[in-house]
């Protein structure tokens, strides 16, 4: 099999949930000389699958070195960050993100969970507004793609929602109802 059958195998693998596989046939492309930007984020987004958090950082930092401006590789980046609890380098990585995709409501609100994490909840108040703005969908996004980092995010909801005391943050009774039906369709 040349590179790219191996990288389309891979991504088969990957879309079937067999992420261990697709990590293999990912890494036999990019042996081949599929040497990109795209293989090392898709083999990073599959150990982050399987939350191994340091090979899908380095793979995402290597995607970067080919690509800085692969706004989905500073992400996934943020969010392998954000799973092993490093929360100023994720919100460096979303940063970036943003930068390079302004309007990308994921990326806020995973900012916004990591301002929270770090107790600073006017900034964390402020990235979920902006995420909340783009569109709902985005919360869903995160939750969907996400849900294994569902300890670090629920305990920023729970600082939001008042189930856990922290500094006030002030969401409007639609913002607040917006996360709240989040949650309650995530849980199910």
């Amino acid at each position: 099999m040349n590179k790219d059958d191996l990288f389309q195998n891979g991504q088969r693998l990957f879309m079937e949930g067999k992420h261990r596989d697709s990590i293999d046939y990912f890494t036999r492309s990019i042996d081949a000389g599929g040497n990109t930007d795209i293989a090392y984020l898709s083999r990073g987004v599959a150990f982050l699958k399987l939350q191994q958090t340091d090979d899908a950082i380095n793979d995402f930092s290597r995607a970067m070195e080919l690509n800085d401006n692969n706004f989905r590789a500073h992400f996934y980046r943020g969010m392998a960050h954000l799973a092993k609890e490093s929360f100023g380098d994720a919100i460096e990585d979303f940063d970036i993100t943003i930068k390079l995709q302004p309007d990308n409501g994921t990326a806020y609100f995973a900012r916004g969970t990591a301002y929270a994490q770090i107790g600073n909840m006017e900034e964390a108040e402020r990235n979920i507004k902006t995420a909340v703005t783009y569109s709902e969908s985005a919360m869903q996004g995160f939750a969907d793609n996400h849900g294994m980092f569902r300890t670090q995010f629920e305990r920023a909801m729970a600082f939001m929602t008042g189930e856990r005391d922290a500094p006030q943050m002030y969401l409007n009774e639609k913002e607040l109802g917006l996360i709240k039906k989040w949650l309650e369709d995530t849980n199910h």
